[in-house]
Parts: C-alpha cells; sequence; structure tokens
C-alpha cells in the first residue's frame, strides 16, 4: 500500500517543499496541554489512556500548520512494561528502581505490545481521524538511552553509574542493550503496523558514551533494531535522532541505515552536508532556546540560514531535540511561516 502523507513522499521524493513538524509538539508549552492532563490521576495512566493519547496527539494541529504528527506517550514505557519500578515525580522528571550490574533479572521475553496495547489503539484511531496528507509519527527510545535511565534511576549529568557498568561489567550491559534492542524493535513494528507512517528512534544521551564504544552501544543497536524490523517486513522510514554525538554522527549516518539522521543546534549544517551520508535526509536542527524570549525579531535570521544552508538537501525542517514548556506559540507560529512561504 502506497502511503500519502507528507513525509511518506518524501522520502519517496514526491513532496514539494520542505516538511516541518517539532519534537515535543504536544506538550506543556501549550495551554490546553494542562486540562487534558488534569484527566488522568498520574502520567503513566496518562500515556495508557487511549483518549488522551489521541487528544493530545492531534492538539498542536489546532495550533499549527504542520506536516506531521507525533504520538503522545514517553520513551520509558518500554522499562514500564518490563516491569522496572516506574514514577513522573513533579519537579523531579522520571524515576526508577536503579538495576545494579550484573542483575540476574533482565526480563525476557515480556510480550511488549500486549502491555502497551493503547498505544497501538491510539495509533490506529489517529490514522483513521488524522488528515491523509498529516504524517503520524511513532518512536522509541534508543537502547543507550534507556539502560541509562534504568541504571541511573533518573536523569543525570553524567551517568556515571552507567558508564561504571559499561565497564566494569561490560558483558552483563550488553546483555542489556541487546534485551532492550529486541522490544524497541518490537514497539516500533507495533506502531508501524498500528498505522504510524514514519518511526523515530530518540538517543537523547548518545553524548554519554565512550568514544571506543559508540558503535557498540549505538550505531549497531541501531542497525539491529532496523534488521529485526525488515525481517518483520516493516519498511517504514526511520529518522534516528543520536543527540550531540558530535564526529560520531558520520559513521552513524553511514551504518546504523536510518533513512534520516535527526541533528542537534550543536551541528555546523555545513560540516553535515560535506560528511555526513548524502543519501539519507537531514532534520534539525533549530536551537528549542530561540523559540522562548517574547522578542522574536532574531528568528527571521535564524531560520533563514537553515533553510538557505539545506536548500539543495534532503531536509525536514524541525527544533534539535524538543520545544520547552516555556517556548512561545507566537514564536513556533513565526518558524512555520517563514518556512512555509520560503523560496
Amino acid at each position: 500500500m502506497i502511503m500519502n502523507d507528507a513525509l511518506s513522499k518524501f522520502f519517496r521524493d514526491e513532496h514539494l517543499g520542505i516538511p516541518i513538524w517539532f519534537l515535543r509538539q504536544a506538550g506543556r508549552h501549550i495551554p490546553e496541554y494542562f486540562e487534558i492532563r488534569k484527566k488522568s490521576d498520574n502520567f503513566i495512566n496518562f500515556c495508557l489512556n487511549t483518549k488522551l493519547i489521541v487528544e493530545s496527539t492531534k492538539l498542536p494541529l489546532k495550533y499549527y500548520d504542520l506536516n506531521a504528527a507525533i504520538v503522545f506517550s514517553d520513551i520509558l514505557m518500554i522499562p514500564w512494561a518490563m516491569n522496572r519500578e516506574l514514577n513522573f515525580i513533579r519537579g523531579v522528571g522520571p524515576t526508577l528502581k536503579p538495576m545494579v550490574p550484573n542483575e540476574t533479572k533482565i526480563l525476557k521475553n515480556i510480550n511488549i505490545s500486549q502491555k502497551l496495547e493503547p498505544l497501538k489503539t491510539s495509533i490506529s484511531i489517529l490514522r483513521k481521524e488524522l488528515p491523509q496528507s498529516t504524517s503520524l509519527i511513532g518512536f522509541a527510545g534508543a537502547p543507550w538511552t534507556l539502560a541509562c535511565y534504568m541504571i541511573e534511576g533518573q536523569s543525570s549529568k553524567d551517568f556515571i553509574n552507567t558508564r561504571k557498568a559499561l565497564w566494569d561489567s561490560n558483558k552483563w550491559f550488553m546483555e542489556l542493550i541487546d534485551t532492550l534492542s529486541i522490544y524497541v524493535a518490537e514497539k516500533l513494528e507495533m506502531q508501524a503496523n498500528a498505522g504510524a507512517d514514519v518511526l523515530m528512534l530518540f538517543d537523547s544521551w548518545s553524548h554519554m558514551i565512550p568514544s571506543n564504544f559508540f558503535r557498540k552501544c549505538a550505531i549497531d543497536p541501531t542497525a539491529n533494531i532496523i534488521s529485526m524490523l525488515k525481517s518483520k517486513n516493516v519498511t517504514k522510514p526511520i529518522i534516528g535522532l543520536p543527540f550531540k554525538a558530535g564526529s560520531s554522527l558520520i559513521d552513524y549516518s553511514y551504518e546504523s541505515n536510518v533513512n534520516c539522521i535527526a541533528l542537534d543546534w550543536t551541528v555546523n549544517l555545513n560540516w553535515a552536508i560535506k560528511n555526513l551520508n548524502s543519501s539519507i535526509a537531514i532534520q534539525g536542527n533549530l536551537d528549542p532556546a530561540s523559540l522562548i524570549p517574547f522578542n522574536s525579531s532574531h528568528l527571521e535570521n535564524i531560520v533563514l540560514s537553515i533553510l538557505n544552508i539545506m536548500k539543495d538537501n534532503k531536509f525536514i525542517f524541525s527544533v534539535g531535540h524538543g520545544l520547552t514548556p516555556d517556548c512561545k506559540i507566537k514564536n513556533v507560529r513565526k518558524v512555520i511561516d517563514i518556512v512555509r512561504n520560503y523560496k
């Protein structure tokens, strides 16, 4: 079946113009989100409520002229499905019971799809209700980033316990990465089969990987996940975000087998054009902080600079990571207008 949504057509070189969407576009910068959020007693239940997932996913489309919707969920729903103790604490963020290196209980053979059935149902509903031209993006956290949260127990400035486990308990650590790769592939397959047009892998902590382990912890798992998907006849385009990965982006672009590499705002786009795999698309890389100030006079020059550099390349306009709670709706709209009117 040929998909006619914007991003599917883009990856087939059929879409005219530059597609645009934003990471975390459905979230805390839109006032209505908080009213939706109040309908659930905690965030995990929120992510398991089909009606609220659908409502939150569609919310930014009421405000913005976007080419894609990304399903509302959280990357840590995989550890939750693995029966890891997970809580979301206001002002702190996600917390998990930390895994101890060499812990024997790396849970395998869990039916992730069954435990995340509400997500599957939500995607099926969304694909029916969204305009055919609007792409629906499903996603998962990459194995390294999931392992960081599971071992550390929460966010961290340096993920020292994760890195120590990588060095001290390497066999156990790589077993965890392999297990998570299976679950990530299963979650992405479920979303693709439910109706997601494009899939995305978030490796938000990839910049914490020691350089000599980057291939084993980021590139190889991504390639393995894509291989598992292809073995199940899942061929939806895949966007990979190896956040702040520096020069490791080069090998990632050539060897991970993603269809598009998402770049953060620290990456020089001229460098990217020169060094990254030219056969795949680039997504990015506006700094989300540029959308915070009330005075948005700077935005036009920033956005036009990105567009001018990328005009002759296969490019999706987005932010380098998620929209922040304090970004201004008027600024997001201004960026969209600039991209839409660019010639």
